[in-house]
């Protein structure tokens, strides 16, 4: 049975949303492997950039992030599955953990502890990580050793990308217990209220990305409206 279907260079994972939440969960009984969650801006930036690129190839397993990356695939004639990452912790969170030890690395400590308060029944342990952390540095490979040592089952790494998912490569050099991590963003942020998400009806019409360039328009505006539209080269290959 097939379970990934291949576009634009990733194999994304196939099935309905509970059979790809199992998979995700079940990696954490396995050796260790990383989860990334592609959408149209990191599968422009893994064309673009090499090292980018490998840094997903490593990858355990890319679950497709983007409705827009389902739209445009099904104009070639390639079924995708969407399940956005923000999607997928909070399926965790309301699943009490799903029987797994969660930790997190990137939120801070006051974002952590509205996240353990808002969730009792999940068995959460915080990374702290510094505000500012550049790859390589002392302060990156100290974190690196923590979190590779730290008792989970799920780790969730959500340091923005590339830095995710470089951070997942080096924790997976020193991980010695099983475990998977997922490079999820800025699921937290949604949860804790940090940052709000489209309203559902929004999502449905596959327009989250509108909704989030209007809210924060001088950050995004370059990745949605110049950065964005280079994937139809890729289309067109």
């Amino acid at each position: 049975m097939m379970t990934t279907t291949d576009f634009l260079g990733f194999r994304f994972e196939r099935g309905d949303r509970e059979a790809l939440f199992d998979r995700m969960v079940g990696m954490g009984a396995r050796p260790f492997g990383y989860v990334v969650t592609p959408n149209v801006d990191l599968v422009n930036r893994a064309a673009r950039e090499p090292k980018v690129r490998a840094l997903y190839d490593g990858a355990a397993a890319h679950l497709c992030d983007s409705k827009v990356l389902t739209l445009m695939a099904k104009a070639k004639g390639v079924a995708l599955d969407c399940y956005p990452g923000s999607d997928m912790v909070a399926d965790l969170m309301a699943r009490g953990g799903a029987g797994r030890r969660v930790a997190i690395v990137g939120p801070s400590a006051d974002d952590w502890r509205a996240l353990a308060d808002r969730y009792p029944g999940v068995a959460l342990h915080h990374i702290p990580s510094p505000a500012v952390m550049t790859p390589g540095s002392t302060e990156w490979q100290s974190c690196v050793t923590r979190a590779a040592a730290a008792p989970w089952d799920i780790l969730l790494i959500c340091l923005g990308s590339p830095k995710q998912e470089r951070f997942a490569q080096s924790v997976g050099a020193l991980r010695q217990a099983p475990g998977v991590a997922w490079c999820v963003g800025a699921s937290i942020d949604f949860l804790t209220g940090r940052q709000v998400r489209a309203p559902r009806w929004v999502r449905a019409c596959n327009l989250e990305w509108l909704h989030r360039l209007a809210s924060n328009p001088g950050r995004l505006w370059r990745r949605y409206l110049v950065e964005g539209p280079q994937i139809i080269r890729l289309l067109l290959r």
